[in-house]
């Protein structure tokens, strides 16, 4: 007979999850104040992390759209963000019914853009819970990644005052190394990603270190508001913008490329990791 856990993740991987993983609350006691889970969930116990895979098609064709064929880049922005953000949603809901059916009051967190768009940030880091759930670990560009697809995973998660089995954290190999890569670095169309400052952090006994990222610079790339992000035309960007210079921008998108923009246009640090290897 299968245990809560194992039901859980049962029904997580017939929901098309690729990854589904638990981390105890201890794991989140580093959090900032406001997002650790019991800030949210009082009675929180645990934390389950989901996470899904992008396709190589997808991968494929974000390529292609930055190699000349630009319309590449709606197949991206739907089945790399928008339908995965679907799929991942629908799977956080389920297992938050069924969790709550067993007597846990759960919460599942939306994978979606941020809920805060002047701080930029979400009301809960699904990448902190990723890897504080044993997914995978951080990349230098701050993402989770893990050794069969890299960075291209997207995840969600589920606060719950159940108490699960929690999993261990990742133990493997080191997949990102950045003394003998720095990809994403090179590649970002707004120096985003800090080559040489770092953040440091503490989860489950285990020390992070991943880039400091310039949240607007990354913003106008996410946006398309800089034609090496596939934007149809440069928006003057200051070297340290701010909230209002972020607004101002929007304000001078080109129209045409408001209409199509639904999901990120960027995703070079994603798409140009080499974690795997490509085989060929």
């Amino acid at each position: 007979m299968l245990n809560l856990a194992d039901e859980m993740k049962k029904l997580a991987l017939s929901s098309d999850m690729d990854y589904v993983g638990i981390a105890s609350v201890d794991r989140f006691k580093n959090a900032p104040d406001g997002w650790k889970p019991n800030d949210l969930l009082k009675s929180c116990r645990s934390v389950v992390s989901l996470g899904l895979r992008m396709g190589k098609g997808v991968r494929t064709a974000n390529q292609r759209a930055y190699d000349g064929l630009r319309h590449g880049i709606y197949i991206y922005m739907v089945f790399g963000y928008t339908f995965l953000n679907e799929r991942l949603n629908l799977a956080a809901f389920r297992i938050s019914r069924l969790l709550e059916k067993k007597g846990y009051t759960s919460i599942p967190i939306p994978a979606s853009s941020p809920s805060d768009p002047y701080t930029i940030r979400g009301s809960f880091s699904h990448r902190h819970a990723a890897v504080a759930a044993g997914l995978g670990e951080f990349g230098w560009n701050g993402l989770l990644i893990t050794s069969d697809a890299g960075p291209r995973v997207r995840s969600v998660s589920v606060l719950t005052e159940a108490e699960l089995s929690p999993d261990p954290m990742y133990s493997g190999d080191k997949i990102c190394s950045r003394e003998k890569c720095g990809v994403c670095v090179s590649v970002c169309p707004t120096n985003a990603i800090s080559e040489n400052e770092s953040v440091r952090i503490e989860i489950g006994g285990k020390t992070f270190e991943y880039a400091k990222l310039d949240k607007l610079r990354c913003r106008y790339g996410i946006n398309g508001l800089v034609k090496n992000a596939l934007g149809r035309q440069d928006v003057q960007m200051p070297i340290n913008p701010t909230p209002e210079d972020y607004l101002e921008a929007l304000a001078q998108e080109n129209p045409w490329q408001k209409m199509e923009r639904h999901a990120s246009m960027c995703g070079r640090c994603i798409i140009n990791c080499p974690v795997p290897q490509i085989k060929t």
